[in-house]
C-alpha cells in the first residue's frame, strides 16, 4: 500500500491508502483534506451567498413540494424508532440498536440530494461518475453528509419556528413555537369567528354571546386544521434557507460547519472509523419543539 501514488490516484485512493501503516500515504490525507479546507471559502460563498441560494432552491420547486410535508408527517415515526434503539441499547441489544439507528424514514428532497452531490463532488473531490467510493467509505460518507444536510434545515426549521410564533400572536393571540400548537388554536379561532358570523341575531349579538360562551372546533376541523398548518410550515422551512443561508454566510457558520466536515473526513481516513459529525444544529430545532411541550402543559393544567 504504501507504494501507491495517491497524487495519481486521486482522493478516493488516498484515503485507501490510508487504511494501511505508510506514513506517506496519511501525508497524501492530510494534503488533499488541506486542501479541501482552502476551497471551503469559495465554495460557501458560491453556493450558500444570496445568487447561490437562489439557484439551489430553484431545485425545491419540483415533487420537494410534496416530500416536505410528507417528511413533517413522519417525524413521529422517526422519533419512535431514534427512541426504540436508544431502550434496545440500554437493554443490551446492540445489534438490534444498530440496525435501528440506520432506519431513514424520511424521504430525501432534491435539494438536500443536490447538497450533498455538491460537497461530495466540488468540496471534496470525489463524484461517483469518476471514481466512486469504495464500498464501506460510501456508507460513511453517506451517513455524514446526510447529517450536515439535517444540521442545515434544522436552522431553517427553526427560524420558521419564528414565523410561527408571529403567526400565533397575531392570528391566535397565543405564543405558538410550531404547527402543533398554532393548528388548534387557529381551529379554534376559526369556530368561533364562524360561530359569530352565524348567530342568529346577527355578528354584533354573536359577538357578545360567544364572548361568554365560546364556541369548540370539532376534533376534524383540529386535525385538519394542524395538518394543513404542518404542510404550509414544511414548505416554508424548505424554503426558509433563502434567508439563512446567506445569513450563515456572512456570520462564517457555513464555513466552520464545512472545515468540521471535513475535519471528520480527515479523521476517519486516518484510522478513526467511529468518529461522529456531531453537530449540534439539529438539536437547536428541537428548542421550539420543547417551548412547544411546556407551553401545551401550562395551558392543559390551567
Amino acid at each position: 500500500m504504501s507504494n501507491v501514488d495517491c497524487r495519481s490516484c486521486g482522493p478516493v485512493a488516498a484515503v485507501e491508502a490510508a487504511s494501511g501503516s505508510s506514513t506517506a500515504a496519511k501525508a497524501e490525507v492530510t494534503s488533499h483534506a488541506d486542501a479541501c479546507r482552502a476551497r471551503i471559502p469559495y465554495f460557501a460563498a458560491r453556493h450558500f451567498g444570496w445568487r447561490g441560494t437562489l439557484r439551489l432552491h430553484r431545485r425545491a420547486l419540483g415533487f420537494d413540494l410534496l416530500r416536505a410535508p410528507l417528511n413533517v408527517l413522519l417525524v413521529g415515526p422517526a422519533l419512535s424508532v431514534r427512541v426504540l434503539a436508544w431502550l434496545c441499547r440500554c437493554l443490551g441489544l446492540l445489534r438490534m440498536a444498530a440496525w435501528l439507528a440506520r432506519r431513514d424514514l424520511f424521504v430525501e428532497t432534491e435539494l438536500s440530494r443536490t447538497i450533498a452531490g455538491l460537497i461530495l463532488g466540488e468540496l471534496l473531490g470525489v463524484t461517483d461518475a469518476s471514481r466512486p467510493l469504495p464500498a464501506g467509505w460510501r456508507e460513511r460518507a453517506r451517513d455524514l453528509l446526510a447529517e450536515y444536510v439535517a444540521a442545515r434545515h434544522a436552522i431553517a426549521e427553526f427560524a420558521a419556528g419564528f414565523v410561527a410564533i408571529a403567526a400565533g400572536l397575531a392570528l391566535a393571540h397565543a405564543l405558538t413555537p410550531s404547527a402543533i400548537s398554532l393548528g388548534p388554536l387557529l381551529a379554534q379561532e376559526m369556530a368561533q369567528q364562524e360561530a359569530i358570523e352565524g348567530f342568529w341575531l346577527g355578528p354584533w349579538a354573536g359577538a357578545i354571546y360567544h364572548g361568554w360562551f365560546p364556541a369548540t372546533a370539532t376534533w376534524p376541523e383540529v386535525v385538519a386544521t394542524t395538518l394543513a398548518v404542518m404542510a404550509c410550515f414544511a414548505v416554508l422551512a424548505t424554503f426558509m434557507g433563502l434567508l439563512t443561508d446567506p445569513m450563515q454566510q456572512l456570520l462564517g457558520l457555513h464555513r466552520r460547519r464545512l472545515e468540521h466536515l471535513v475535519n471528520t473526513f480527515e479523521r476517519i481516513a486516518l484510522g478513526e472509523p467511529d468518529v461522529a459529525l456531531g453537530l449540534p444544529d439539529p438539536y437547536l430545532a428541537r428548542v421550539t419543539d420543547l417551548a412547544d411541550v411546556v407551553l401545551m402543559a401550562m395551558r392543559l393544567t390551567r
